[in-house]
């Protein structure tokens, strides 16, 4: 039984710092110089094009973890069946299962009739390359930490691969100068995410790397990631904080949620502070995420919905409400040396604290793509740029709605800048939530469609090209007979308001509550 949760005293002023700051941010658009990371901080962040040639402690901390007890020679994959909810060693205890799993196992929870197995014995250790860890449904069990711990470590070189589990109230917390990673989940090589939920978890450190997911490669399948943040943490140093929910080296995401989670920091001025990608942090190698809905998620820096190192395709998706408290990138921030690639998509209703409330181009980027994407309603503290880059940036492509765009941006001849009337984020069908385009939109019949997907971002039943054109942005129109609910100026900027603060909130819950120990 979870024991009643207390306030963390050695934490209650760092919650009242960080909620004081980033408060002052949102109504005044503070904005606080960078400075580079002082020399007296021994770590040394895993940025790919900016750091290059440094070697990175997190990499080094994930190496020395790594022991594989592989299956022996001529050895068949078996199943391993949990039987009871305890969290011990006993025969048939989910701990006890994952000592006696081999590489390539799966262990089988799906037969339980209990819905929660909390975790009071620590995190669970997989020291196998590859194991599965196969339940019954997201909304029948549950693995709870209860805040005392990551749930799992998985320091092998495989795949741990987890379906039909929810994952929660898993926390680390490092120690001093160490780093913090991975609040439920820690990978050193390649996760996957099936039918599961992960959610409701912490990770601090002076730097912090993924409030609920650290993994070398994420892949994720109708999966979601939620509540969840990063947090850079110590009394006198610069800090750092990237991927309020999730921080990996490269995805694959289909068919999947990010949301209301936060990467927030202490600001020990004038020292630095990098709170970066409050929902998604893709370091180095890029990758994909199609039909899917990153939203609501906050950042006290830069990048409120997600971030990428390495070159990102985003189709058929929707990034929307996603807010940061100081500087730029509402919705994404696209980093030096990268591109992007955005198909179908609809990036709309983000907020940013200086500049690009949609999509933000750093200083050398490279040149990127948009095709179909509807790109509006976004905001900033400079005005209502919808794409922003303060050097010359060429975007290619065709079919595009963007309403404003600042900054030195040269968009393609063709790209609409009509008010696209969206209707707000809500479950219009699918896996993931989107907004819905009124039959008066004039996006309606202008989009393409590139890739021949058959479908828009809800999947099964609804056409991508309906009456054999395609709309502009993730979800097409399929005759229904909605119409927008058009929101003022006062409105819009309130909501950008409320979800900041409320994955802030969020945040903030989890770091001064933790559970009373024995």
């Amino acid at each position: 039984m979870q024991k009643r949760a207390s306030i963390d005293p050695s934490h209650r002023h760092l919650a009242r710092r960080v909620l004081a700051l980033s408060l002052l941010a949102a109504l005044v658009d503070a904005y606080a110089a960078a400075n580079p990371l002082p020399a007296d901080i021994p770590l040394q962040w895993p940025l790919a094009h900016e750091r290059a040639a440094q070697t990175t402690p997190l990499r080094a901390r994930l190496d020395a973890l790594r022991i594989s007890r592989p299956a022996p020679a001529g050895s068949q994959p078996r199943v391993l069946t949990v039987s009871n909810c305890a969290d011990d060693d006993s025969s048939g205890s989910l701990r006890n299962a994952v000592e006696l799993a081999l590489s390539g196992d799966t262990i089988d929870l799906s037969h339980l009739v209990c819905s929660t197995i909390s975790l009071s014995q620590g995190a669970l250790k997989v020291e196998l390359d590859d194991l599965t860890l196969l339940g019954p449904g997201a909304d029948q069990l549950t693995l709870d930490a209860g805040g005392r711990d990551r749930i799992l470590l998985h320091p092998g070189s495989g795949t741990l691969t987890i379906a039909g589990l929810t994952l929660a109230n898993g926390r680390f917390d490092a120690v001093d100068n160490d780093i913090g990673f991975g609040g439920c989940i820690a990978s050193g090589a390649m996760l996957v995410l099936r039918d599961s939920v992960v959610r409701d978890c912490l990770a601090v450190g002076v730097g912090s790397y993924g409030g609920a997911v650290l993994s070398g490669h994420l892949t994720m399948r109708n999966s979601t990631i939620s509540g969840s943040s990063a947090f850079g943490d110590h009394p006198t140093n610069g800090t750092a904080a990237y991927g309020g929910g999730a921080f990996a080296y490269g995805v694959n995401i289909l068919d999947s949620t990010i949301s209301g989670n936060s990467a927030i920091g202490t600001d020990n001025a004038p020292l630095s502070h990098w709170e970066i990608g409050g929902g998604l942090f893709i370091a180095r190698n890029g990758g994909s995420i199609e039909r899917s809905t990153i939203s609501n998620n906050f950042a006290i820096r830069f990048a409120g919905g997600l971030t990428q190192e390495g070159n990102l395709e985003l189709r058929n998706s929707t990034v929307s409400g996603n807010v940061t408290a100081q500087d730029d990138g509402g919705g994404l921030r696209v980093r030096q040396v990268t591109s992007i690639r955005v198909v179908n998509s609809t990036i709309a209703g983000n907020h940013a604290g200086s500049h690009g409330g949609g999509i933000s181009f750093i200083d050398n980027a490279l040149p990127s793509t948009l095709v179909s994407s509807l790109v509006s309603g976004n905001s900033s503290a400079s005005g209502a740029d919808d794409v922003y880059s303060s050097m010359s940036l060429q975007v290619s492509g065709s079919h595009n709605l963007v309403m404003q765009a600042g900054g030195n941006v040269h968009l393609p001849a063709d790209t609409l800048t009509a008010d696209p009337l969206l209707l707000p984020l809500a479950d219009n069908g699918g896996a993931t939530l989107t907004h819905a385009l009124p039959l008066d939109s004039p996006a309606i019949d202008q989009g393409e469609n590139p890739d021949v997907r058959a479908t828009d971002q809800r999947g099964t039943g609804y056409l991508r090209e309906y009456n054999g054109r395609a709309d502009i942005g993730a979800y097409e129109y399929q005759g229904n007979s909605a119409r927008a609910l058009p929101l003022d100026a006062w409105s819009q900027a309130a909501t950008w308001l409320l979800a900041g603060l409320l994955a802030l909130a969020a945040g903030l819950r989890r770091l001064t509550r933790r559970p009373v120990r024995d």
